[in-house]
């Protein structure tokens, strides 16, 4: 009968033991959760604040010692790939300023410039095309290159799983919060804009450009207003992108 009572309190005590043992993994699987979304939340707060100054590299610590194991892999894994995304628009920018596009409709540098058979807008025109071209390769590429890492990222098989549907999902998603495709057709409308100038009489007047025949002012102004409510559809993207992630941090 003792020999009985002991098995019976060894069995109930290992019973006891692997209940315990199972409760503190799903515990310290919560905490892990818990520490995962406020380090991303801080590390996502620091990109941001980092990326309102295009004019500066980005510079982000992806590690952080308060997560470890799978976390700390995905974690790692998404602060990279956001890092990069950022970085590469704002090199994409920075690219934009050097050849002076900000200046592609300055009334009198198109005046000096006309004077030199357009040879610095041609130029202008020319490499923004091309750092358009080389940005939307290299942004294809760090998804890409996500798309495929995520496929053999070294954490549990349903957090992949879940990371690789986030990752897919967030690509289809960013299409509608995408100004890329915006500032294309801006490019669009600036070549055109820049055809007519070239092919057409003018001069220059008080900061503006005065056409000779009524029906080239009124394309010119056309294709001026297009580029306005175009640039009118960045900003107010912008600012929903902006408040969306505010509301998430």
């Amino acid at each position: 009968m003792r020999r009985f009572l002991f098995f019976l309190a060894l069995l109930v005590s290992c019973i006891g033991s692997f209940f315990l043992y199972q409760h503190r993994l799903q515990q310290h699987a919560v905490n892990s959760q818990q520490m995962f979304e406020v380090v991303m939340a801080e590390k996502m707060r620091e990109l941001y604040d980092q990326a309102q100054d295009w004019s500066i590299p980005v510079k982000l610590d992806v590690h952080d010692p308060r997560l470890s194991g799978d976390y700390k892999v995905m974690s790692e894994f998404l602060l990279t790939y956001w890092m990069q995304n950022i970085e590469a628009r704002n090199h994409y920018l920075r690219q934009l300023k050097e050849v002076h596009w900000d200046t592609f409709l300055d009334v009198e540098r198109l005046d000096q410039d006309r004077q030199r058979n357009y040879r610095e807008t041609e130029q202008m025109l020319a490499d923004v095309n091309k750092i358009s071209a080389e940005y939307e390769q290299e942004r294809q590429h760090i998804q890409l290159r996500a798309l495929e890492q995520a496929k053999s990222l070294a954490i549990h098989h349903d957090m992949r799983k879940s990371l690789q549907e986030k990752l897919e999902n967030n690509l289809k998603a960013d299409k509608a919060h995408d100004i890329f495709p915006i500032e294309q057709q801006i490019i669009s409308k600036a070549q055109a804009m820049f055809d007519m100038l070239k092919n057409s009489q003018w001069q220059h007047k008080d900061k503006t450009i005065l056409f000779h025949e009524t029906s080239q002012v009124k394309k010119f102004n056309t294709l001026y207003q297009e580029v306005l409510r175009l640039n009118s559809k960045m900003e107010k993207i912008k600012k929903n992108n902006a408040e969306v992630l505010e509301e998430e941090l």
